[in-house]
């Protein structure tokens, strides 16, 4: 009786744990209007410039999020450019996934825990090599976590990412966007530790596209019906 009534508190536990995971939010952009910041998303930092859902560069049949419609080098939010951020403020232990596009070799990227303007966490492409950072900001002040993670994110071409938090542990990781290997069996190309902002939602950062994101608190929750680039079905992990 005690063996059985062990095996059923498990099981309960784990269909509570599976019952309690979910997703925060998916989107592939195509129900979201041209011209229009899409929806579900929200200004984070007001600033100069305008997001705005735009035709693929590559492929004018498919929809993404352009965060800026400014130059590279005025479109940070910390020369003056917007932030714009979904989610809720309350996530705390996520993954998102999305395929990224960098019209120029400059410093953009996409943020984890999001409190407000000056209250985030960077995971940054470099101008250059290139090279990918994670930056903490605070007081209107930039702490580099972690420096020169290289992978050949060359402008004008699709790359599909995966930033997973977890406790005071930020693991970014990188592949082309044809590469089917589950970021699941492959190393993080960057990771840092630090334990200033325990909640917090995702945004961009500076002249960035994006498509296909998808947040969740566990990898079963990245399912939307996109795949990445292509709009079909989607499975559950990258």
């Amino acid at each position: 009786m005690l063996k059985k009534a062990i095996i059923v508190t498990l099981l309960i536990m784990s269909f509570s744990t599976f019952a309690f995971a979910k997703q925060f939010y998916g989107s592939n952009f195509e129900n979201d209007v041209i011209g229009k910041p899409p929806a579900g998303w929200e200004l984070g930092f007001k600033g100069n410039g305008e997001a705005k859902v735009i035709a693929d560069p590559l492929n004018p049949k498919n929809k993404v999020f352009a965060h800026s419609d400014l130059a590279d080098n005025k479109a940070r939010h910390d020369v003056g450019g917007v932030i714009w951020v979904v989610g809720n403020e309350n996530m705390q232990d996520y993954i998102v996934e999305y395929d990224a596009y960098f019209p120029t070799d400059y410093y953009m990227g996409s943020l984890v825990r999001f409190v407000e303007g000056n209250s985030f966490y960077l995971f940054d492409r470099r101008q250059g090599a290139p090279t990918f950072d994670f930056y903490k900001r605070a007081g209107g002040g930039w702490t580099n976590l972690k420096a020169g993670a290289a992978f050949p994110a060359k402008p004008q071409l699709w790359f599909r990412f995966r930033i997973a938090v977890k406790g005071d542990t930020l693991d970014a990781y990188a592949k082309a966007i044809d590469d089917d290997t589950q970021f699941s069996k492959m190393k993080p190309l960057i990771s840092a530790q630090d334990a200033t902002y325990k909640t917090g939602k995702f945004g961009l950062y500076g002249l960035i596209y994006v498509d296909n994101v998808v947040i969740g608190e566990t990898e079963v929750d990245l399912t939307i019906a996109v795949e990445p680039n292509g709009k079909a079905t989607t499975h559950g992990e990258g």
